[in-house]
């Protein structure tokens, strides 16, 4: 492999590592602005930006690096509690975070370079004022001559110093064994002009032995700058039959000379693990050699000599061991589990998802053509069993928690709840539900769209709910939750709903439909989705241009997926976003209409019946009911909605009744022509070959090599009318 291409790769997994570490620096910031300013949560976006600025130093991303780099520094001293996270210093670290984000896109050549003086200048700022709070130190009064007195004399006591030591005043008489005379010292007096040498403390991480780094390269870079080894602390090395390879048990220590700056010294550490414990200290300076021995001024005593002095850098004598990491391999397990992990193109994992299909629809052959005695014979249930259990595992891999979809919602609310003066209380729920990857970052921008029509549209100023009997806080619900081979992503607010009759009347001033058209409650909502249509009188940052909604429909139907929206004037409104899975076995059941065979997914079935003479009645000319035990039921004739009537319509005592359970209006009665089987079939989506047909899932393969229909109940039992596609349906499944 040539050498740029290597680089490309490893650059992409860089960009790649950048995208996570925004997720979790944009996660602990929320968290931050909503008032938890915990340790692990500073820790974590500390870490995340610090391994953006090392990456980008690598790479030569100059201005990246540059501003992660100052960042990082108000980090730092946030983490260290020379800075308090208070709401404002949060709402500059937010700002930055967006530039940052910018200064990525831009790295990648998505984007342009952001200008970002106004974020330095805030981050500096920041680093300005917590110099400027911590720094100020009162100036020491002028020393004065200090007079001889006899011994007899009681000298006035003299006030400690900052390091607790007391001067000691000797009288002339009081000479010792030398000849030399003790003369009273204050500890400022023996500081020295000159900075200190640094000391450096070098403890790595597990976490950075287990992915195979080398400490040492690190303590070399540090020697390279003049620095000398002074300790190497051992105490938690245990015995040969205990060491873990992947274990840290050194902790290095080195003295710098002091004309190295630090961010140089730091610097040689940009790329160890972030846990590891790096600390650049400057050494205490020697008080030893000017200090006198205490003088004891009573001549009662014999003179002594004074002790020899002992120099230490560090006072340890009083302290005790640190204790020992893990005594053994099985104790460094309990303690610690590492999970390892390893990157794969979504291109593979994708090529891997159609295989196991096809591997489902090879077994639906089988089980087609071997009779019930040769299938036990082959084991061909086993076989289906572990196919499943292949394509769980498999899908697993693309799945993702859709809380890296909902983790922008805090802080979007907050910017525009800031913009409109309106308040607004978030509550999330199902944010543990996994998405395919691929769907996650396809529905930021509807999700985006939907809560910014929530805040400006659906949720009304204080004042006017107030008066209206509300709380003046609104209340947006956020949830995402899986139903079979589809997910749902509702957002809810508890506004005043869509003024239907306003809408009508802006469509029909648009032109986007004819002044005497006649439509349902359901197909003015949909109106709002339609391309240029705002009910905003002015345009605004947040909306007025009538492209917010239409790309929340455009998006998911591009997804194979549909937009359902329910309002309630005065009560509030719901979008819900139903989106299909990559792809899954699916528990159906084989139906038949005028002779072509569709799957009906079983997680809907409650049960089905065969009507009896009568139990079927008509309620309109185009809507019938069936009476089932006590209660009665719509009934719907899928032949109808999907225009395959034939000469001779059925009568409801011919066919079978599938009672199914919807979302939308509970339980409905689906009239079909009757059951072939029960199969587990792979949903194959229709968006690349067919525009979304509503009522339709997908399609999949029978074993027999033919295509069925996959039906979607809720699309079904919520449309009034005949399923309409741009698209014939004959001759799609035999």
């Amino acid at each position: 492999m040539p050498v740029s291409d290597e680089l490309d790769e490893i650059q992409a997994i860089f960009f790649e590592e950048c995208t996570e570490g925004l997720a979790v620096a944009e996660q602990g910031l929320s968290a931050m602005a909503a008032g938890d300013v915990s340790k692990e949560v500073i820790a974590g976006v500390f870490r995340a930006v610090h391994s953006i600025k090392g990456g980008s130093g690598a790479f030569g991303h100059a201005a990246l690096l540059a501003f992660s780099h100052c960042f990082e520094n108000v980090l730092d001293e946030v983490r260290g509690g020379k800075i308090a996270a208070t709401p404002e210093v949060t709402k500059v670290m937010l700002t930055a975070f967006d530039v940052l984000a910018d200064h990525v896109a831009a790295a990648q050549g998505v984007a342009g370079p952001p200008s970002d003086a106004a974020a330095l200048a805030a981050l500096e700022e920041v680093l300005a004022t917590k110099g400027a709070g911590t720094m100020a130190i009162a100036s020491p009064a002028p020393s004065t001559p200090v007079e001889t007195t006899p011994v007899d004399i009681e000298p006035a006591p003299a006030e400690a110093d900052q390091f607790g030591f007391t001067p000691v005043i000797a009288g002339v008489e009081e000479l010792d064994p030398f000849g030399f005379e003790p003369v009273g010292v204050s500890m400022d007096d023996l500081g020295s002009g000159d900075p200190q040498p640094w000391t450096v403390r070098f403890d790595p991480s597990r976490a950075a032995m287990a992915n195979g780094a080398e400490p040492l390269l690190a303590v070399r870079e540090v020697e390279r700058l003049g620095g000398v080894m002074t300790e190497v602390d051992i105490s938690a090395l245990p015995p040969l039959r205990d060491l873990d390879p992947e274990e840290s048990y050194l902790t290095w220590t080195l003295s710098v000379p002091a004309t190295v700056e630090e961010s140089t010294i730091s610097e040689c550490f940009d790329f160890v693990a972030p846990d590891s414990v790096v600390e650049i200290t400057r050494a205490a300076a020697s008080m030893a050699p000017a200090m006198p021995a205490p003088i004891d001024p009573s001549p009662a005593e014999p003179k002594t000599a004074p002790p020899t002095p002992v120099l230490a850098l560090v006072e340890t004598a009083n302290e005790p061991p640190p204790p020992p990491r893990v005594t053994s391999t099985a104790d460094a397990r309990q303690v610690e589990v590492v999970q390892q992990t390893i990157r794969v193109d979504l291109m593979k994992l994708d090529m891997l998802l159609n295989l196991v299909g096809e591997l489902v629809i090879r077994n639906s052959i089988l089980s087609d053509r071997l009779p019930p005695v040769d299938q036990e014979r082959v084991e061909l249930p086993e076989l289906a069993r572990l196919t499943r259990e292949i394509q769980d595992n498999v899908m697993s891999l693309r799945a993702q928690p859709i809380r890296q979809a909902f983790s922008r919602v805090p802080r979007m609310l907050r910017d525009l709840a800031g913009e409109t003066g309106k308040q607004v209380i978030l509550e999330v729920s199902g944010e543990t539900t996994e998405v395919d990857k691929g769907v996650i970052e396809k529905i930021g921008d509807p999700l985006t769209h939907m809560i910014r029509n929530a805040v400006d549209h659906g949720i009304e100023d204080p004042a006017d709910r107030l008066a209206a009997g509300k709380p003046a806080e609104g209340l947006i619900k956020l949830s995402a939750e899986q139903k079979g081979a589809r997910i749902f992503v509702r957002v809810s607010d508890d506004g005043k709903g869509i003024d239907r009759v306003r809408v009508r009347a802006k469509a029909i001033e648009k032109g986007i439909i004819a002044a005497d058209a006649v439509l349902s409650d359901e197909e003015i909502d949909q109106l709002i989705c339609a391309p240029g249509f705002s009910t905003a009188d002015t345009i605004s940052s947040i909306s007025g241009r009538g492209v917010g909604m239409d790309v929340v429909r455009s998006n998911v139907e591009a997804l194979g997926g549909r937009v359902d929206i329910t309002s309630t004037p005065g009560v509030g409104t719901t979008f819900t976003m139903i989106l299909p899975l990559t792809l899954a076995i699916l528990d159906g059941m084989i139906v038949r209409l005028s002779g072509q065979r569709f799957v009906l997914p079983l997680t809907n079935v409650i049960e089905t019946v065969r009507p009896e003479p009568g139990q079927v009645r008509p309620m309109t000319p185009t809507s019938e009911v069936i009476e089932l035990r006590g209660n009665y039921l719509p009934v719907k004739r899928l032949t109808d909605m999907f225009g395959l009537n034939e000469e001779a319509r059925r009568s409801p005592e011919e066919s079978l009744i599938i009672i199914v359970e919807s979302e939308s209006v509970g339980n409905v009665g689906l009239m079909v022509d009757t059951i072939d089987d029960r199969r587990e079939v792979v949903i194959k989506s229709l968006d690349q070959n067919l525009y979304p047909i509503r009522g339709l899932g997908g399609a999949t393969i029978l074993g027999d090599g033919s295509i069925a229909l996959i039906l979607d109940i809720d699309a079904l039992v919520a449309s009034a009318g005949p399923i309409t596609s741009n698209a014939p349906l004959k001759g799609l499944a035999a």
